[in-house]
């Protein structure tokens, strides 16, 4: 018999720290050309 654990973290909470991240470090367009972008320079 097993018991089934609630997560820490859900995925709600992920998805709004992710979209507060993105909105103060860029959002995820600039992940994707991060290393090129400081290359560049």
């Amino acid at each position: 018999m097993s018991i089934q654990k609630k997560p820490i973290l859900t995925d709600e909470f992920l998805d709004e720290l992710a979209k507060e991240i993105s909105q103060l470090y860029g959002g995820p367009e600039y992940e994707k050309n991060d290393l090129q972008v400081r290359q560049d320079y």
